[in-house]
């Protein structure tokens, strides 16, 4: 078996895809998109590899910083089924207000697909930067990027993390926090009060492609903004020392913030390894009385004794598990 089989098998990916939504088949060439995606990589040649037309559908074929980049532009589009667990995360109504709208009505597609070359030992030994999921994401976020410079979409959806993103957040985004297009944050809550206030958790999707386990923050009685922001901030941290903080270590995202990092390899609901935040001191906790029914708490003395039961499923955010 060789070692692209071996890497599929392990369940590696080894390619990135997004897609973007359009209300019309956007025409362009090979030529005038190397020409937008070359200022974007800083530099790198784009090497046009192949260009193919099957009826209305338009094949694009590159070679970029060591990648094979794979583009189709057509009017085979998907069914809103393809899109149902992006469609399904509890908080696209506050991201993307218009997603499944703009599902419903796209009538053409542009795909792009990016893939490593394995084409040399050090690929196969880890060697090279575009063996890194990250690597492969940046590179398709910027033919994305360069896709939209030519023609702007209704909508972004990226597979790796199942989210559907509105066309100028996801171009903001891609310049200052790429990672946190790459990691999705789902929160969830078995409605357990704790001081009066419903204690918070999230998990992500996204983050086993970067750093190889999920991770979930444990309920506590926080925001949930305050929960998003945290998981994404810790992602981004790991991310950039190359590795998820020791089993045990602690963590301040924040002055007054504390959480236990704990590498588990499994949970009664969750069957495979992850990475758990459990959140042990918060300096102000609970809702603005204005976003929520529940009436806010002044700085309770919460040390994170009371830890939750946890359920098996857990509403309204949906479920707790990693899928």
């Amino acid at each position: 078996m060789n070692f692209v089989a071996l890497m599929k098998r392990s369940g590696l990916e080894v390619a990135t895809e997004s897609t973007l939504l359009y209300d019309a088949v956007p025409h362009f060439d090979a030529a005038e998109l190397a020409a937008h995606l070359e200022p974007i990589l800083n530099g790198d040649p784009v090497t046009i590899v192949k260009e193919e037309v099957a009826g209305p559908t338009r094949y694009l074929t590159f070679k970029a910083g060591g990648c094979n980049i794979i583009v189709e532009a057509g009017n085979a589009i998907r069914q809103r089924a393809s899109y149902f667990e992006a469609l399904d995360w509890p908080m696209l109504h506050r991201t993307f207000p218009d997603a499944e709208e703009a599902v419903r009505a796209h009538r053409a597609h542009v795909q792009i697909t990016v893939e490593v070359e394995y084409d040399a030992v050090a690929n196969a030994l880890g060697m090279r930067p575009v063996n890194s999921s990250f690597a492969r994401s940046l590179l398709a976020g910027r033919v994305t990027a360069a896709v939209c410079r030519i023609a702007m979409p209704t909508g972004i959806y990226w597979k790796g993390c199942e989210m559907l993103y509105k066309p100028g957040p996801f171009l903001r985004e891609l310049d200052t926090e790429p990672v946190d297009l790459f990691v999705r944050v789902t929160p969830f809550s078995s409605n357990r009060p704790i001081m009066g206030v419903r204690a918070i958790g999230a998990s992500t999707r996204g983050a086993f492609d970067l750093l190889g386990r999920e991770v979930v923050l444990e309920e506590a009685p926080v925001p949930v903004e305050w929960a998003m922001r945290t998981l994404h901030g810790f992602i981004a941290r790991c991310h950039a020392n190359g590795a998820y903080l020791p089993h045990l270590s602690t963590y301040a995202p924040s002055k007054g913030d504390i959480m236990i990092v704990r590498h588990l390899t499994s949970t009664p609901e969750i069957d495979e390894p992850h990475i758990s935040l459990e959140v042990r001191r918060v300096e102000e906790v609970g809702y603005d009385a204005a976003m929520d029914a529940f009436a806010p708490v002044e700085k309770p003395r919460w040390d994170g004794i009371e830890r939750r039961t946890r359920p098996k499923s857990a509403r309204p955010f949906g479920r707790r598990s990693l899928n």
